[in-house]
């Protein structure tokens, strides 16, 4: 395995480990409507990083 694959399968993992995070935070919100905005908030952040 090169060096940029090593890194790219990294990057993958380190995405997949955030979405269950983000998972996480929104199954323990206060209501439906906080978990939303987590999870709004969150794609939006997503959106931005990948649209730079």
């Amino acid at each position: 395995m090169t060096t940029s694959q090593k890194i790219q399968a990294a990057e993958k993992r380190i995405k997949e480990l955030q979405v269950l995070i983000r998972h996480w935070k929104a199954s323990e919100a206060s209501s439906e409507h906080v978990a939303l905005e987590l999870i709004e908030g969150l794609v939006t952040e997503d959106y931005e990083i990948n649209a730079a």
